[in-house]
């Protein structure tokens, strides 16, 4: 293992040797130098997939080939970060371990965990966004993961950060990264509540019930309120309230494309191998036009980086 972090406060990437990953790594760095924090890069070394591709006879040999490719991975890594960010603090390491439960056990101690949208090929047959649905799902703090290209300028100088809002503490915590992040960025606030859908029967008629828009102003009311408790807390940040109907998820991809980051909550980490990220969390994984953070009801906003 080389350069392995000596501290807490610190933004946590996984890098694989995909381009997204590099793209998160690049996203962090320039996290990292807004926060005065450093960035770990991780690159872990899988012991199982050496088993199924070489055999014992020669599993040490192909797994010193391994850890000598992770050496190179983040090499690579460290020059993309350096190219954009030179005077950022990045600390490199690898580390021999299933990847998904090492990632999430090294989340304990990050400010943020930072992933690509996808993994590399060449480690093995996954799902597209499966490293992120299932690092977002189970870590224990906010995790971003990072859509569109690092030097897609147009996202970088978007100054709104967009929040999903509902009745849930899960909502409550999103709203408050949301305006540390929009304060953080100088950037405005979006808070978006979705009304939902209407029934089957009322939505194949075309015609809009009479209770709708008396239900959709009410709705309005609260969200405003419930935001200005948090304009309180942020002066700083100019915050707008916005009630829309349809799906939450492609709510909030609809102002997406105005946003320099999507802020959604989640029930928090699960001990559960089976459980799932919400159907909005994984749909702007795959989809958003912008990088997402979703954040556990349980993440403390304490932004030291001590667990």
């Amino acid at each position: 293992m080389a350069n392995t972090a000596g501290g807490t406060a610190n933004l946590l990437v996984g890098v694989d040797g995909s381009m997204s990953a590099l793209d998160a790594a690049v996203w962090a760095a320039r996290e990292a130098e807004q926060r005065n924090v450093s960035v770990r890069l991780v690159h872990i070394v899988d012991p199982g997939e050496t088993e199924i591709e070489s055999g014992p006879w020669s599993q040490r040999r192909m797994l010193k080939y391994r850890e000598s490719s992770a050496a190179d991975i983040l090499a690579e890594a460290q020059l993309e970060v350096a190219a954009v960010c030179p005077e950022a603090a990045v600390e490199t390491s690898w580390i021999t371990g299933r990847p998904l439960p090492t990632l999430i056990a090294l989340s304990r101690q990050a400010l943020l965990t930072v992933v690509g949208s996808s993994r590399a090929q060449s480690q093995g047959a996954v799902h597209a966004g499966s490293v992120a649905v299932s690092v977002s799902a189970h870590a224990y703090g906010p995790v971003v993961v990072v859509r569109g290209a690092r030097n897609d300028s147009q996202v970088q100088q978007r100054r709104t950060v967009v929040v999903g809002v509902d009745s849930s503490e899960a909502a409550e915590n999103a709203a408050e990264w949301a305006f540390e992040e929009a304060a953080l960025r100088g950037a405005d606030l979006t808070a978006v509540f979705s009304c939902g859908e209407l029934p089957g029967s009322l939505a194949d008629s075309g015609a809009q019930p009479q209770w709708w828009p008396e239900y959709q102003a009410q709705q309005q009311e609260l969200l405003n309120e419930r935001i200005a408790r948090w304009s309180a807390r942020h002066p700083e940040v100019v915050a707008h309230c916005a009630v829309t109907t349809g799906r939450t998820a492609w709510a909030l991809m609809r102002h997406a494309h105005e946003a320099q980051l999507i802020v959604v909550g989640s029930r928090g980490r699960s001990e559960f191998v089976g459980a799932v990220l919400g159907s909005t969390s994984h749909a702007l994984i795959h989809h958003a036009p912008c990088p997402v953070m979703i954040v556990p009801s349980s993440a403390s906003t304490n932004r030291s980086g001590q667990p």
